[in-house]
Formats: C-alpha cells, sequence, structure tokens
C-alpha cells in the first residue's frame, strides 16, 4: 500500500513535469507490419482461382526460392517446426511491449524485399484502383493491404534462408538454421536494417534437435530488436530521490526488473556538432504501469530530473569466471568454473546455474571430471560495489579419457553444495571484478572404482577462497 501514494505523485509529475522539459527525447510506441515467415522448401501452393491479374513493378515480380535440405523427411520437420517459429516471432514483437502490431498472412523472402518495395512505391505514386484481389509472384494481396501498409508502419520481413540438419559421427543430429530479418520504413521506402539469426540444435532425436534449434530464436531475436538503434528505447528521469531514480515508462513500454539505462549527456563542440556522452547508470528494480523504479548505480554529474536516459541491451544472463581454492586445512583442490545468473526480469533475487571442473589428484590425462550447480543469489547494491551471499546444489560427474577397460564411460562422483558471499566492483559499465568466500563440500559417490581413480572421486570441501570477473 505505501506505493500507492508514490505512484499517485510520479503520474502528476508525468502529467506536469514532461511537458516542460523539452531536452528530453522519449520514445513512441512503433507500429509494425510482420508478414508471415517464408523458408526455402515450402509448399507452393497454386495461385486462388478468383486471381486474374498481376502487376509488375519496375524491377519485376516477386519470386519464391524453393529448396531444403535434400531430404523430404528432414524437410517435414523443418515444415512443422516453421510454423511454431511464425507464432514466436509475433510473440516476441508483442512481448517487448513497444510496438502495435498487424500481422499478414503473405510470404515474402528476403531475395524479394527490393522488388515489393518497388511495388509498393508504383501503387502510392500512381493511386491507381486496385483490383479486389492482386496476385504478386504467388502471394495474394487486396488493396486493403496496400492502404494498410502506405498508412507509415514499419514492414518486417522474417525468412529462412537456410537450414540444414545432419547426423553426426556420435549418431546425434545438429540441426541449424539462419533466420533472416529485414526491416523496410515504408515512409521514405527505405530499407534502414537486415540481421541473421544462427540458431543450433544437438538432440539424439531428429526432432529433438531441430525444435531446439526453432525455440532458440526467440531470445537471440530480443535482443537483436533492443540492440537496434531505431528501437532502442529512449526515456527520462522523473524524479531522484538518493540513489532511487523514477524514469518515464513501465509496462506499457515492456521495461522489466534488471533493464539497464544508461544517462546520456550532451555538449557542443566548437564546429556546432553535438558530443553524446555515457554520464551515469540506472537497473530498472520495480515496474508499475506507466513508469518504473530504478537504482542509481553512479552518476557524474549527479542524477537530475529532465536527464536523458538511453536503453542498454543486454542478452539477459551475466557470465562470470571465476578461480577458487577449496581447503580443509589438509588437502587442497582448485576448481575453475563458468556461471550464467539471470538478469532480465530478476534484481536482488537471481537464479544461476554454474559448470566447474574441480583439478584435484588427476592421474595424468585419465579423467575430466565437472561439476553442475542451480541456486539463487541476493544482491545488495552500494554504488558500484555489491555484496552477493548465494547458495547452490550441485551434481559431479567424470569422463575418464583413457582406454584403460576397467574404467567405466561415466561416473556419477559427487553431490555437494555451498554457499559463499561475493564482493564485486563495477570496473567499466560492463564489467565486474570479484572476490569470493564461502564453505563448500562434495560427498563421493563412487563404489568400486579403479585405485587411481580413488583419489579424484572421493570426498572434499571446505574454505572457498577466489575471485573472478563478471561480463555483463
Amino acid at each position: 500500500m505505501r506505493f500507492l501514494p508514490r505512484a499517485f505523485v510520479i503520474s502528476l509529475l508525468i502529467l506536469i513535469v514532461a511537458p516542460t522539459v523539452v531536452s528530453q527525447d522519449l520514445s513512441e510506441r512503433q507500429q509494425l507490419a510482420i508478414f508471415a515467415l517464408s523458408y526455402f522448401g515450402q509448399p507452393e501452393p497454386p495461385p486462388p482461382p478468383e486471381v486474374q491479374i498481376e502487376i509488375r513493378g519496375r524491377r519485376g515480380s516477386l519470386t519464391i526460392e524453393l529448396r531444403g535440405t535434400g531430404r523430404q523427411s528432414y524437410d517435414g520437420l523443418f515444415t512443422r517446426a516453421f510454423a511454431s517459429l511464425d507464432q514466436q516471432i509475433q510473440s516476441t514483437f508483442l512481448q517487448l511491449g513497444r510496438f502495435d502490431i498487424i500481422g499478414f498472412e503473405q510470404r515474402l523472402t528476403a531475395e524479394s524485399v527490393s522488388e515489393f518495395v518497388s511495388m509498393l512505391r508504383d501503387y502510392q505514386a500512381t493511386s491507381v484502383e486496385v483490383p479486389e484481389a492482386v496476385l504478386l509472384g504467388r502471394q495474394t494481396f487486396t488493396e486493403d493491404d496496400f492502404r494498410e501498409l502506405a498508412g507509415g508502419y514499419v514492414v518486417v520481413v522474417p525468412s529462412v534462408s537456410w537450414y540444414s540438419l545432419i547426423q553426426d559421427d556420435s549418431g546425434q543430429f545438429v540441426a541449424e538454421m539462419e533466420t533472416s530479418f529485414t526491416f523496410i520504413d515504408v515512409e521514405d521506402m527505405q530499407t534502414f536494417d537486415q540481421f541473421f539469426v544462427t540458431t543450433t540444435g544437438i538432440d539424439e532425436s531428429p526432432e529433438a534437435a531441430v525444435r531446439d534449434a526453432v525455440q532458440d530464436v526467440p531470445s537471440e531475436l530480443t535482443f537483436r530488436i533492443r540492440s537496434m538503434e531505431a528501437f532502442q528505447l529512449r526515456s527520462g528521469v522523473l524524479e531522484v530521490n538518493g540513489r532511487e531514480i523514477a524514469l518515464e515508462f513501465g509496462r506499457n513500454m515492456g521495461l522489466q526488473p534488471g533493464d539497464e539505462y544508461a544517462i546520456v549527456g550532451e555538449r557542443v563542440l566548437p564546429n556546432g556538432y553535438i558530443a553524446t556522452s555515457e554520464t551515469g547508470l540506472i537497473v530498472i528494480r520495480e515496474v508499475q504501469q506507466q513508469f518504473s523504479y530504478g537504482y542509481l548505480v553512479y552518476a557524474n554529474p549527479a542524477a537530475q530530473p529532465g536527464d536523458q536516459l538511453r536503453e542498454i541491451p543486454r542478452r539477459g544472463v551475466d557470465a562470470s569466471i571465476y578461480y577458487n581454492v577449496f581447503t580443509n586445512g589438509i588437502d587442497t583442490a582448485s576448481v575453475v568454473g563458468v556461471r550464467g545468473t539471470g538478469s532480465r526480469g530478476f534484481f536482488q533475487l537471481r537464479p544461476h546455474a554454474a559448470l566447474e571442473v574441480p583439478f584435484r589428484g588427476l592421474v595424468g590425462d585419465s579423467l575430466l571430471p565437472l561439476n553442475l550447480l542451480v541456486g539463487g543469489e541476493w544482491n545488495l547494491y552500494a554504488g558500484r560495489i555489491r555484496l552477493t551471499p548465494s547458495a547452490a546444489v550441485g551434481v559431479g560427474g567424470a569422463i575418464p579419457l583413457s582406454d584403460d577397460p576397467s574404467y567405466e564411460s561415466f561416473y556419477l562422483s559427487h553431490i555437494g553444495g555451498q554457499i559463499r558471499a561475493e564482493g564485486s566492483l563495477l570496473v567499466t559499465r560492463d564489467i565486474y571484478i570479484n572476490v569470493d568466500v564461502g564453505l563448500g563440500y562434495w560427498i563421493g559417490l563412487a563404489q568400486d572404482v579403479p585405485t587411481a581413480l580413488s583419489g579424484p572421486l572421493s570426498s572434499y570441501g571446505g574454505l572457498i577462497i577466489g575471485g573472478g570477473i563478471t561480463l555483463k
């Protein structure tokens, strides 16, 4: 309940202060028209019988290439998977919150975009009456379609430009696909951006491999859209209360806890050019419908109402590389690990997972030990300094690298866990350096193992001391 009065105050600030802050450049919702996903190998439907006319632009008509992996059963897997991807693409744009979207059933390939632009330009220039149904290549358009597109939308053309499915020497299926996204500004009839998202899926089942490759597209697509200058959110500071910042936009524009915004300053150079620089960093901690609260990590000069803010796109996972030493006063074990921590959608409490390689008593190159941990952490901020207590549990395994027939192909070697406290210093906008202390213990599970492996597969643990770096 304590947030209700503040929400009322912030709403008033939006109405009263924002119009007077002329220096702020605030984003507006953009209109997108998203075509259906096209792909090589897609079915080639016959023209509708009621279509009797074909319109050609200055550069010719639209065409769609039909190609696939060369194997009908494999192409069928991708055909079914692409039906799901078509929906995921539109959902990704919707979930970003900053767009008003209309969907088109027509499919255009990336190669035919220039021809489509030429035809739409012809329609705008001639203003002729269009027949009830028009066939452009094999895609049917109506006059309503042209009229709606001519209303100022940004057109998005997704197309799977390449895919393959092979079975490697180990028997695993490897699915790879490349999806292109082309963006057209209808107002000036220009293609202003294009990028490719390449994904891979690996599984013993070909269906699962293809599904994994498809399901990886939305997360990468989200990051790439947020990285486009045309779509990056521009916000502004509404209120400053110590390190608490109230800023423009909330759920209405798709903000999430953990999102980061840079405070942007401007200065006029002697030649008249305007130079911009980042002078501060804000992390979103709470999101309301039309505004949000953020934590001020740093600012120089001090943050003020009216400051310009610009979105910093992140992939949503902070990656840490660390080196730890376990010691009980007698035995010592070294551990090298990588940890991924969920950041977008989280502020203080965040989930994480880690993969570690413990180096303890290895016999030459005979064993590759691995620990997998999952857990959570609680982040306490003090400006650039962050204190992070955490806990995790996990399992350990070992893969023998020797041809010795007495070795099994895999040992489930340990179960264990750890608690730790990490102190971090933000040295740049994107990098923390970390120092770790904690306690951990791994209980050995393997029984009846060869003598050479009894040491590496035994229990170990104790005090944890170490450090590393975190890349945001």
